[in-house]
């Protein structure tokens, strides 16, 4: 069903948690781990509770908050959130622990705070939300998952409104282990002309997204988020295009009624071969943009597409530093067609 977008939250290595902000000018990065532009956090939170928060718990909360005063709403009917690893720093601490107390007695606290579902519990006890409240940690489509889940519980159940987001953070810990892999780019590159670079390997991101959605329209809404389809491993070219094209028949529309593609390339040169194929061959007429150039690479960075779209719609106008096509169309039609190695993730939306 249509889920119409009341309210967002972000906070990115962009300056994305600015009210106006549209990233006229992204902010340029000269290495390959971008890290979030954290907000004051003092509207937001008691100092003393602040004091208690990691640094994801902290911006990832805040992203909430900001979504929901962006909809002038105080407590969500329910929660959903994804993320793909979770609280790393404080998994990090509690294992760094370990191996200093050599596997003897210590103190649980960095565990207890490093579980997956840390920060859904903490909004839920800042808004006092007692209702439905899932964390979904399924790798690059947690998200998804999270979105599924709110389609869902506002379908069959009758909820008013729901609150939906996303957190992953990138951490010393991490990014060591994920570049023993050669995951990121082996040289420092500029992240806002990624695609510029030959090479593999990708810019580590990191970030919190979260959206206000209900089945109730109104003049104030962003847009409309309409539908979506998550296919996993798929390599065949002409199958991802059937698929793409079911799902828009579903919903009644046309490719070429399709105004803008925000493509989930990522950099790194093998990764990119399906979309960059499908950008050229297939998505013809449209308009398309990027955005990883501007968050990074993670598990939710989608989280951070849908922002942008929202952003799209609501102002009807298109970030320059996404640009890598323009078609002069008017962003009323638009399709995120996200991929991590071979699973894509293809979304739906529509400005009201």
């Amino acid at each position: 069903m249509d889920l119409y977008i009341k309210g967002i939250g972000c906070v990115s290595p962009q300056k994305t948690f600015e009210k106006d902000s549209f990233l006229e000018e992204g902010k340029s990065y000269s290495h390959n781990r971008l890290s979030c532009v954290e907000p004051d956090y003092a509207p937001y939170f008691d100092q003393r509770a602040m004091r208690r928060m990691s640094r994801i718990v902290k911006f990832s909360t805040a992203a909430a908050l900001m979504a929901l005063r962006d909809a002038n709403l105080e407590k969500p009917a329910a929660i959903s959130t994804g993320t793909g690893w979770g609280l790393l720093e404080e998994s990090g601490k509690f294992l760094a622990a370990i191996i200093e107390a050599k596997e003897e007695v210590v103190s649980p606290t960095a565990f207890i705070q490093s579980t997956h579902n840390t920060v859904s519990a903490n909004i839920a006890v800042i808004v006092g939300c007692h209702a439905h409240n899932n964390t979904f940690s399924h790798k690059n489509f947690s998200f998804e998952s999270a979105l599924v889940d709110a389609q869902l519980m506002i379908t069959e159940n009758n909820y008013e409104n729901f609150l939906v987001g996303t957190y992953d953070e990138t951490t010393d810990y991490s990014y060591g282990i994920m570049n023993r892999f050669h995951i990121f780019k082996n040289n420092p590159c500029n992240n806002l002309d990624t695609l510029l670079y030959e090479n593999n390997g990708v810019i580590a991101g990191e970030g919190a997204a979260f959206f206000v959605l209900s089945k109730s329209k109104d003049i104030n809404d962003y847009g409309i988020f309409k539908d979506s389809i998550q296919l996993h491993n798929e390599t065949d070219i002409a199958e991802i295009q059937n698929r793409i094209l079911s799902l828009l028949e579903k919903n009644n529309l046309s490719l070429a009624e399709i105004d803008i593609v925000v493509s989930g390339v990522c950099g790194d040169k093998k990764q990119d071969e399906i979309s960059n194929n499908l950008n050229q061959n297939f998505f013809l007429h449209q308009t398309i943009c990027q955005y990883k150039n501007l968050c990074g690479e993670y598990f939710t960075s989608s989280s951070f597409a849908f922002w942008l779209i929202s952003k799209m719609m609501k102002t009807q106008s298109i970030s320059p530093s996404t640009l890598i096509r323009d078609a002069k169309r008017i962003p009323k039609n638009i399709l995120l067609f996200n991929a991590y190695n071979n699973d894509f993730s293809i979304m739906l939306f529509q400005a009201c």
